[in-house]
């Protein structure tokens, strides 16, 4: 199941983000945002009443960007980033949207082939854009 994200999930979202990537969001940011940033939206996905992944993505005009799509380790390769990016993908199309973007590590292969599975295109490199860990990233779209 997918559904807004909730201040309740704060903690098992902040343990997912953790677990994925290098620089986290910070809890005390993730839920500033959710209580008060009315661009982004929050999604978590559930299995048995439990938090194991998220997205959060913003929409913008006729344009939205996704942010962050992380699951946790132990959900992994059981079809839950794509049931979240399937829900990013119809909610973009209920709400006009033309165009989503994003980034990703030019080293996150198994992200880039879920991307590409669903159409989205490299556009460019961001050299650099990980600056801590020192890789680049792909620009990647998809037209809706």
């Amino acid at each position: 199941m997918i559904r807004k994200m909730e201040i309740s999930d704060a903690d098992e979202v902040y343990n997912i983000e953790n677990q994925a990537f290098f620089e986290p969001w910070s809890k005390k940011n993730l839920i500033k945002d959710l209580k008060s940033n009315s661009f982004l939206n929050h999604y978590v996905a559930e299995v048995d009443g439990k938090v194991v992944g998220f997205y959060i993505s913003s929409h913008v005009m006729d344009e939205a960007e996704i942010f962050t799509i992380a699951v946790n380790k132990k959900y992994k390769k059981m079809g839950i980033a794509t049931a979240l990016l399937n829900h990013l993908v119809e909610t973009s199309l209920s709400k006009n949207i033309k165009e989503v973007w994003l980034e990703v590590s030019t080293n996150n292969i198994p992200a880039i082939n879920l991307y590409k599975k669903f159409g989205f295109e490299i556009m460019g490199i961001r050299k650099n854009y990980y600056q801590k860990l020192g890789e680049d990233a792909y620009n990647m779209k998809k037209e809706l």
